[in-house]
């Protein structure tokens, strides 16, 4: 019987490692001691991978990274790997989010800030955010005021209760803010490359900003392309940059039939990890499963890829190798 195309042994082990985020070295061990996938040796005695060795390399990378031993998920088949993965995100979204004192430094610039937004008080707004960025500390900044700005824009734009006046004012300001501190990090010569845009016809590019932020802020050089990109272009940016991975940010429409193809276009051609996240990813989750790209639902599941794309190769008898 003929296999399907997702059957058909047709990728190199580089290929699997680039689109599961695993080394070669870990896949290859991985193989020998879990058995937990099984290559087909082509005719130069090379292994090849089918997509769903693929995808299960990938979602075996996401369930050891949330702490599992490769061990005891192995031999796991690929519907219960995917539920794994589901519960763990879905677990993650649902934890609290810590206790901010109403009445501490960060949480007033947020009230100061919401408040300028509020009364269309562009002037308040941009003198807010500077005094916040000159009084804390960047990691506070980030989580405790710019985080928190940003998904009451969203939301608010999302449910339709901002104004287009408010929108209008805040973004720029906002937008100019996340560029300052993107550019206020400066990556090692030798440091991984993201990508980072909006695909065609997703035209807010805070959630993507806010993504360059966090990977500049974790040591990643980042390219920042912008909003409403198509993935030709993007495609083309990537193997230009040989960037390890790529960030997509999805805000808005949530129900675009083009974006299937525009994510396989990209894992398709491009030799890079896809990540997506932003407000409607969720409603993505499918084509962003079937294409082979990676879901990241928060800021916190962000950093964690990228730090593990970002580690050097491991080597035969390092902890990562042991689950």
């Amino acid at each position: 019987m003929k296999k399907n195309n997702k059957q058909a042994p047709k990728h190199p082990i580089q290929v699997a490692a680039r689109r599961s985020g695993l080394s070669p070295d870990v896949i290859r061990v991985w193989e020998r001691r879990y058995q937990a996938i099984t290559p087909t040796p082509s005719g130069t005695n090379r292994r090849l991978y089918n997509d769903e060795d693929i995808e299960r390399l990938l979602l075996l990378a996401q369930v050891t990274a949330a702490g599992r031993r490769i061990g005891d998920v192995a031999g796991l088949d690929l519907k219960q790997l995917r539920e794994m993965v589901w519960e763990d995100r879905s677990a993650e979204i649902r934890q609290p989010q810590p206790r901010v004192d109403a009445d501490s430094l960060p949480a007033r610039h947020l009230s100061d800030c919401i408040k300028a937004v509020s009364e269309l008080d562009a002037e308040a707004l941009e003198a807010n955010l500077s005094q916040a960025r000159a009084a804390l500390a960047p990691a506070v900044l980030m989580e405790q005021v710019m985080m928190p700005l940003m998904h009451l824009i969203g939301e608010r734009w999302y449910t339709g209760s901002m104004r287009a006046a408010e929108e209008h004012m805040t973004t720029p300001i906002v937008r100019s803010t996340l560029w300052s501190l993107k550019n206020s990090h400066r990556a090692e010569d030798n440091a991984p490359e993201l990508l980072v845009a909006t695909p065609a016809g997703q035209r807010h590019e805070l959630g993507a900003l806010m993504a360059a932020v966090v990977a500049a802020s974790d040591g990643w050089r980042v390219t920042y392309l912008g909003a409403d990109l198509p993935a030709t272009e993007i495609a083309a940016a990537a193997v230009t940059r040989k960037v390890t991975a790529i960030a997509l940010s999805l805000t808005y429409p949530s129900d675009d039939p083009a974006m299937g193809d525009e994510l396989n276009i990209l894992t398709g051609t491009v030799p890079a990890v896809v990540l997506v996240g932003g407000v409607a990813a969720a409603a993505y989750r499918e084509a962003i499963r079937r294409a082979g790209a990676i879901e990241v639902p928060s800021a916190a599941v962000l950093r964690a890829e990228l730090r593990k794309l970002g580690m050097p190769a491991a080597r035969p008898g390092d902890d990562i190798l042991h689950g």
